[in-house]
This record gives structure tokens, sequence and C-alpha cells, in this order.
């Protein structure tokens, strides 16, 4: 347990250390609308435990704006950690993931994110940071090759906590159950514009544009390398 703990606390802090500013920034610049809804769902599901009065049952910690908006965190510490090909079904569903990996690996032989709806292979090197909506999107990672290390650190908002905030700090079966007549029809009314609100919830390419020119405004203002225009 104490190895496992050590290991944790590492990776944690190299991630921290070393791409940080980079997950946020991504997120909150390039999905704007996604990272506030997910950004106030989680400060209302702390607010609550916050009325609670109890010190002990606070979710509150010195650390959160460090750590972002993202409400879970999975620390995959195999050697060479690996998936297959899968969807993240009950994260929310227009969401962001956020995958991280880190070790020591050669990162144009292996370790590709595969995007397989895309039909994109990415290559991921260790310490650096990408965003996809993993519950619509199928994906998976390469194997590295012997004797290399690939651990990752994958941040995520589950889609129950959301509904659990939109019924009223309840689970869907205890909403039914105390939900009047009136209540689920307009429930049910509401269902059926919802993926509307999801699929707008994206970033436009329009807007993607506009972004993309006021970061490399930021960046040549900052003297980064990469800031100039790309034909």
């Amino acid at each position: 347990m104490q190895v496992c703990q050590l290991w944790v606390l590492a990776l944690l802090s190299s991630y921290l250390g070393a791409d940080k500013a980079s997950c946020l920034g991504m997120y909150a610049t390039y999905g704007a609308r996604n990272h506030l809804y997910t950004k106030e769902t989680v400060e209302a599901v702390r607010a609550r435990f916050d009325q609670a009065g109890d010190p002990s049952a606070s979710l509150r910690t010195p650390y959160d704006n460090a750590l972002g908006v993202f409400p879970c965190r999975t620390f995959n510490l195999g050697r060479q950690s690996v998936s297959t090909p899968h969807t993240d079904q009950n994260n929310l569903a227009q969401g962001w993931c956020s995958i991280t990996p880190l070790g020591n690996f050669d990162h144009t032989t292996g370790g590709h994110l595969a995007l397989w709806n895309l039909g994109l292979v990415i290559q991921v090197p260790p310490g650096s940071t990408v965003l996809i909506p993993s519950s619509l999107i199928t994906h998976s990672n390469a194997t590295i090759q012997p004797g290399e290390v690939r651990y990752s650190i994958v941040q995520y908002a589950s889609g129950h906590l959301f509904r659990w905030v939109r019924n009223g700090f309840v689970t869907d079966v205890a909403w039914r159950e105390q939900a009047t007549a009136e209540q689920q029809r307009q429930r049910e009314e509401e269902q059926e514009g919802r993926w509307r609100a999801a699929v707008s919830s994206y970033t436009t390419l329009q807007e993607l544009q506009q972004t993309e020119e006021l970061v490399r405004a930021k960046m040549a203002e900052a003297g980064l390398a990469g800031a100039k225009k790309r034909p």
C-alpha cells in the first residue's frame, strides 16, 4: 500500500508540474461551454455538502484550483498500461476526458491514441495531454516496446453526477418516486431536446478559428515559440 501511494504521489506531482497549465487551459479555451457546465456542476455538489455544517464532510481541498474541474480521476499504474477499443458510456455524453500518459517510452513506436470512428492514430508523448469526448468516440492506445514503461492519468466527469444535481440532489429513481405527474411530463418533454443542447455545447469551427487566433496572439505577446500562423 505504501509503495502504491508513493507511485500515485510521484505521478500526480509529475502531472501537476509538467502539464497542469496545458490540461486546464485547453479545456477552458477549446471547450468553454462544456468546461463551464462541469465547473458549475462540481461547485453545486461541493456547496451541497457545505450545507451539512460538518467540516469532515467537505469536498473542498487546498489543491482544487490546481486540479481543475474534473471530479473523477483514474491512475493507471500498470507498467505498460494499454486499453482496448472502448467508449466510456457512463461519462457525461458531451463531456470531455483528459488523458495524460507518463513514463519512459518512445511515442513514435508505441503508445499511440487510436480514435476508431475518425480513422485517426495520434502520437502522444509522455507528459502531454489529449482531450476527447470519450463517451462518443471509440478509443484505445497501442502497446509499447518491451522494457518501456507507460502509466496514465485519466480525468473525466460521470454523467450520474450531473443527473443527481439536476434532480435536486437525488437519484433518478428517487426523483421519479416523488415527482408529480406534471413534473414527469415536463421532464419527458425536456428529454426530447436534450441532445440538441448537448450538441450545442461543443465549440463550432468558427469559434475554434477565432480561439486559435486569440491563443496565437497571446503566445506572441509572451514570446513563446509556435506563435507563427500556419499556412
